[in-house]
């Protein structure tokens, strides 16, 4: 087996931005994010219907990314498919995974996982939680196990047993093979699938100075893998490269779920979505302008509302979030977002076809949260970014409204969000 190399697989859609591990699409989130849209997902059905939906969501998404990384290295016996495993895992910032089985099941160890480490971090010394945080550990080692031993009707449905996130000292998982359950066929969305779904690229205000900015960010992120632990963290964050099929599958899964059984609350939950874009704008774009990392590239951020938006493209642009562009800008009045490209519309178009409306959903939060880090931060003064402050600039009333206009889900030829200020 030759050794894997994460840093060799990873490769982005010339001019599109987004970014893949081989042919499987991927993108950087930190932790405050996941946990967030995880604990949406929590909080919408009961325990077990969320964590057999993130755990299948998580076990069909690696499964893909696995197949094609023991092609690459050559594993062949299943010792070194699982081993080849857990070093993938840890090389994407999601902790360290023992995973042990045969052809009717298995267990596996966790230490650090990112979901539960980090859930202990931020909320351990605040809340009791009752049930495990790690359903997408869980639901790689049930896509190990299946790529393991190769069995074609095989599925594995497994159970966290223990987690750290409920003060145990590891994390463990129990596996069971299920041979009878349907199989839920889905069109493959992989390279070339977003590929087919990405429009002309479309360039805006200060395009030269964002594409320095991203590329500088590409490079420093080309060389970050899991430490010692199989964990990343920067920025003042945990960062995990993760799988954007992960990220839609529970998003519009759960929305599908809900207009069947309640459609009431569709729209507190497409709210939700929404949010966990602000969580992420806050923590993890707020924290690489902060970072030291930031300043040796670009500068310390000022007090510029402009070159606030400007670095805040560039992340999400170097993140593998798409190509996002400054169509329109005037401080105080109004931001115009546009892109040819986005996670979100390229999964959504190719398992849904064309939409009734946009459900861009990160997209249209991260233009909202992106207006208010630069006109509503004091960056000059090096500010914390603390829950008090993120819900200072979230929860007390935005002064702002964001609307998408166009949207490639659609059948449009860009997604366009415009921001407003109100007040």
């Amino acid at each position: 087996m030759k050794p894997l190399e994460p840093s060799k697989l990873r490769n982005y859609l010339p001019g599109q931005d987004l970014l893949f591990l081989g042919t499987t699409p991927v993108c950087y989130h930190c932790h405050h994010f996941n946990l967030f849209l995880d604990q949406t997902i929590d909080d919408s059905f009961e325990a077990d219907d969320s964590y057999r939906l993130r755990f299948a969501a998580a076990r069909d998404s690696f499964k893909q990314l696995l197949i094609e990384a023991i092609a690459h290295t050559g594993a062949t016996t299943a010792v070194e498919k699982l081993e080849l495993a857990g070093q993938l895992v840890a090389a994407m910032g999601h902790g360290k995974l023992q995973i042990s089985g045969d052809a009717n099941g298995g267990q596996a160890v966790g230490r650090y996982l990112h979901y539960g480490f980090s859930w202990a971090e931020k909320y351990g010394q605040l809340v009791n939680r009752r049930h495990g945080a790690d359903a997408v550990a869980g639901g790689f080692g049930a896509a190990a196990l299946e790529c393991a031993f190769d069995v074609p009707d095989m599925r594995v449905m497994g159970r966290e047993t223990e987690c750290v996130a409920m003060r145990a000292a590891e994390c463990k998982f129990n596996y069971e093979r299920e041979p009878k359950l349907p199989l839920h066929k889905r069109e493959r969305v992989d390279r070339d699938a977003c590929a087919a779904t990405t429009k002309t690229a479309t360039t805006g205000l200060n395009e030269d100075n964002i594409e320095v900015m991203s590329n500088g960010l590409k490079d420093f992120t080309a060389g970050v893998g899991g430490d010692e632990r199989g964990l990343v963290q920067a920025f003042g964050v945990f960062v995990a490269m993760h799988l954007t099929n992960y990220y839609n599958l529970i998003t519009y899964d759960a929305i599908s779920l809900m207009q069947g059984e309640s459609p009431e609350v569709v729209e507190p939950l497409e709210d939700l979505f929404r949010e966990s874009a602000h969580v992420c704008a806050f923590n993890t774009f707020g924290g690489i302008l902060l970072s030291p990392e930031w300043e040796g590239m670009v500068g310390a951020p000022r007090n510029d509302p402009g070159e606030i938006v400007s670095g805040c493209l560039a992340i999400a642009r170097a993140l593998g979030f798409g190509h996002w562009t400054m169509a329109e800008f005037s401080a105080g009045k109004r931001l115009v977002l546009e892109t040819s490209s986005s996670y979100e519309a390229s999964y959504y178009a190719t398992r849904y076809g064309v939409s009734d409306r946009p459900k861009e959903y990160f997209l249209q939060g991260a233009a909202l949260a992106i207006s208010q880090l630069a006109h509503r931060v004091d960056w000059e003064s090096n500010p914390a970014l603390t829950q008090p402050f993120y819900d200072s600039l979230f929860r007390g009333g935005v002064p702002c409204h964001v609307e998408q206009t166009q949207s490639l889900q659609c059948g449009a030829e860009l997604s366009r969000v415009v921001v407003s200020h109100t007040g």
